[in-house]
């Protein structure tokens, strides 16, 4: 599958399959608390589309599943912003966080790469963020600045559906998609479009 590729978007505009997947096959995918997400999922979108910001939506979203507890498993870089976060999540539902320097652990322990040789560096720590957080029954976790890689381990090792809020990127201020929005970082990373100086 190439669909980044695709010119025309009839998948969505005229309902095309490109897959051998049949509707059949669609349908036994989304059972059960699968279909309960999808359903949530849609509703937050019909109903608030275009109109709340993604932190709205995800406390709606909860709602909608009837979640009442929720984990943030955050990066100690964001913990103002996690603050406000959390203050915000409280004002509808009980909130558990997790730091991902969680037990202290130092990087040589595991002979992980330093930022900085010579000096002790703390280890990040997905796995025991969601340890931490599975076993404070937590039913929805979301996650803030996790880096590229402990998010994935923090993700997978969850029991519960994982949502990201924030995806981390210290050089553009949080915002991933500000390299392919700027001219100047798709030239420099070479991906510009052929249309354009």
């Amino acid at each position: 599958m190439k669909c980044a590729k695709c010119t025309h978007k009839k998948c969505y505009l005229e309902g095309q399959n490109c897959t051998r997947m049949d509707l059949a096959e669609v349908k036994e995918a989304y059972v059960d608390g699968r279909l309960k997400i999808m359903k949530a999922a849609a509703c937050t979108e019909g109903r608030f589309y275009n109109n709340l910001t993604r932190l709205e939506e995800t406390v709606e979203f909860c709602k909608l599943m009837g979640y009442r507890k929720i984990g943030i498993a955050f990066c100690i870089g964001l913990s103002q912003e996690v603050k406000l976060i959390e203050e915000y999540f409280a004002k509808f539902l009980t909130v558990d966080s997790v730091c991902c320097k969680v037990c202290g652990i130092a990087k040589d322990n595991l002979e992980l790469e330093q930022v900085k040789e010579g000096v002790r560096e703390t280890m990040c720590n997905p796995l025991m963020q969601a340890k931490i957080l599975m076993a404070q029954e937590v039913e929805f976790c979301v996650t803030v600045g996790l880096c590229v890689g402990h998010d994935a381990l923090f993700t997978g090792a969850c029991t519960v559906p994982v949502s990201c809020l924030v995806a981390k990127d210290r050089v553009l201020a949080h915002n991933p998609l500000g390299a392919v929005y700027s001219r100047y970082w798709r030239k420099k990373l070479g991906i510009h479009p052929s249309d354009q100086v």
